[in-house]
């Protein structure tokens, strides 16, 4: 977890960088959605592929696996995945859709629980937000 230590003149700056935050993690999810439908296609390919065999053979289908078997690397806590399978790609999107969702979902809770601030602007406040991987957790505002 890493925390910052961000100071704005107005409201309106900090709005405006949560508004950015917002439309970069809106992207990214869009992004990383399309990625996991293409995996899922060929998830789904693999399966049907996988299935028309067995039958062929009668449900005798031995020895038939994806040309390179993945193999897991730790190196100090960095779990590195040598040919990944679709179905860990599949696992590693799935989780990531569902951190940035969560970091989505929080930040705009963020952003409408600011609206309040932007009467502040004439009063010449300073704001000082304390961010926790990129999330304010604690405003200090200096009248």
């Amino acid at each position: 977890m890493s925390t910052e230590i961000h100071t704005y003149k107005t409201a309106s700056e900090l709005v405006k960088e949560l508004d950015d935050e917002i439309s970069r993690i809106k992207s990214l999810l869009g992004d990383y959605l399309r990625r996991l439908d293409e995996v899922r296609v060929k998830l789904e390919k693999m399966k049907k592929t996988q299935e028309a065999l067995t039958k062929l053979t009668g449900g005798k289908v031995t020895g038939i696996k994806a040309s390179q078997d993945s193999q897991v690397l730790d190196l100090m806590g960095l779990r590195v995945v040598v040919n990944a399978s679709p179905e860990e790609e599949a696992s590693t999107l799935e989780e990531s859709i569902k951190t940035l969702q969560d970091k989505l979902n929080t930040l705009q809770r963020v952003r409408k629980a600011l609206e309040p601030l932007s009467t502040l602007e004439e009063a010449g406040t300073s704001i000082t937000v304390v961010k926790n991987d990129g999330i304010p957790t604690k405003i200090l505002l200096k009248l």
